[in-house]
């Protein structure tokens, strides 16, 4: 197996005018994500539907899932599809094996009305187009905030999922988080548990918590359980009363950050903006760190 992969952040800000604006923006950062050889993209939290309260048909949301699926087929890479509003998405391990290709013929729903709230979900397809996994969001965002936006009520938009998702890919196996999870270290403890070497996490961090947060969190998971941590966020002005931070980064094991949107000191509001983040991941110098730091092995609370 090989353990060095070349993984590219897409940074993006959503915008408002609707679903075919943000893929315009994302087909875009894909192509250039291939160009720069990357075997792994990553996208943010609500990449398609940032601050809709639209309730979506499941044809559209079949739509989306097969033009994910595309997507990562025509560039011949993994794809971490941020997260989306899907209602009765059904996802079980062996559903993506053999040949089996997304279609509306083949995606499995719940029997959910679309009236139920929908989960916000991270779906990750393999280069040939097939779904890998999928993670429903476990902690939503219910909180107020110093900021234009005051409260935030994530739960009244979103149902909430119930189980950690880890899953394998060429280079090791990867676990999924989504934004708010990353504040509860339990959930990447029971990632580690299922043996993830490295998380990814769309995110859309608001500017008030991921100022002060961002960063400290991410470096946080990664320190404490030995995992390579790929947070990307959205990051700008998406109304005048909603800005997210941005700053999408790779910390590695050791919690040294290997790549970020933004420069060191975040100088004029580097971090914000449309960014691919293009860096290596090497999972060998993740096993070297566990090893010779053995910290998992130490536990005395399981």
């Amino acid at each position: 197996m090989a353990r060095r992969f070349r993984v590219g952040l897409c940074q993006m800000v959503s915008q408002l005018e609707g679903v075919e604006t943000n893929f315009s923006a994302l087909e875009g950062l894909l192509g250039r994500a291939s160009k720069a050889n990357c075997q792994l993209a990553v996208l943010p939290e609500n990449l398609l539907t940032f601050g809709l309260k639209t309730r979506f048909t499941r044809d559209e949301q079949v739509r989306w899932l097969v033009r994910f699926s595309a997507l990562a087929r025509a560039h011949k890479l993994w794809l971490v599809a941020g997260s989306m509003p899907l209602h009765g998405f059904s996802w079980a391990d062996g559903d993506g094996d053999g040949d089996w290709e997304v279609s509306a013929d083949t995606i499995r729903w719940h029997d959910a009305s679309e009236d139920v709230k929908p989960f916000a979900t991270c779906v990750v397809f393999d280069d040939q187009g097939r779904i890998a996994s999928a993670y429903r969001k476990m902690h939503l965002f219910d909180a107020d905030v110093k900021d234009n936006m005051g409260a935030y009520r994530e739960s009244d938009s979103f149902a909430r999922g119930d189980m950690p998702v880890v899953c394998e890919t060429p280079w090791g196996r990867m676990g999924v988080g989504i934004c708010y999870d990353l504040r509860f270290p339990e959930y990447f403890r029971a990632l580690r548990q299922q043996g993830a070497d490295f998380v990814v996490l769309p995110s859309a961090f608001t500017w008030a918590t991921g100022k002060v947060h961002w960063e400290l969190l991410l470096r946080a998971r990664a320190v404490e359980n030995q995992i390579v941590m790929i947070g990307v966020n959205q990051g700008g002005e998406h109304t005048p009363q909603r800005k997210t931070w941005g700053d999408s980064m790779v910390v590695n094991g050791w919690g040294e950050i290997i790549a970020r949107a933004g420069d060191d000191k975040l100088l004029e509001d580097s971090q914000l903006g449309e960014h691919l983040v293009v860096t290596q991941v090497d999972l060998d110098e993740l096993e070297l760190l566990r090893r010779d730091m053995p910290v998992w092995n130490h536990r005395r609370l399981q």
